[in-house]
């Protein structure tokens, strides 16, 4: 018998090439990054959030604080940071009208150093629930979202009764 040779026969190697290898990698990498952007602008909502709800607690507080004490109005305050060591933070707890006093969940070490009309304006030294009120029975609350992505577009919100 005659043996059949064939024109392409040609040896077969097994395994990937560069180009593959190079596609794969590239295409991992970026899946990558496009995760750790994303976790990080989650991130930055969630704690928006966490700010929202922390500010409605606040409010409600400042509620039960003006119907359960003899005082006419809100604590007076020429402006400080939110905290339970002092101040108006502490007035609230032992008035029973919060447990604990609700931090920013980016809290500074330091009040803010610019402050304009009772309202924090620091660009940074800006995460914390700044308190203002005077003798009006009026208070402002202002406080800093991270939503935006340029610094100089984030703003500062006010909450006020």
């Amino acid at each position: 018998m005659l043996k059949q040779s064939s024109k392409f026969n040609f040896c077969r190697k097994t395994g990937f090439t560069l180009i593959e290898l190079l596609m794969v990698i590239s295409i991992v990498g970026f899946l990558a990054v496009a995760s750790v952007v994303i976790f990080n602008i989650v991130r930055m909502n969630a704690r928006d959030a966490v700010r929202a709800g922390n500010i409605a607690t606040i409010k409600r507080a400042f509620a039960m604080y003006v119907n359960d004490s003899t005082a006419n109005g809100y604590p007076a305050s020429d402006g400080e940071c939110l905290s339970a060591g002092s101040g108006v933070g502490a007035g609230l707890v032992s008035a029973q009208a919060l447990l604990i006093v609700p931090l920013d969940p980016l809290w500074p070490a330091v009040a803010p150093s610019d402050i304009s009309n009772g309202f924090a304006v620091s660009p940074s030294q800006k995460f914390c629930y700044y308190y203002f009120s005077d003798d009006k029975g009026e208070y402002k609350i202002s406080y800093y979202l991270e939503s935006n992505s340029k610094f100089y577009l984030q703003q500062a919100h006010e909450s006020s009764r």
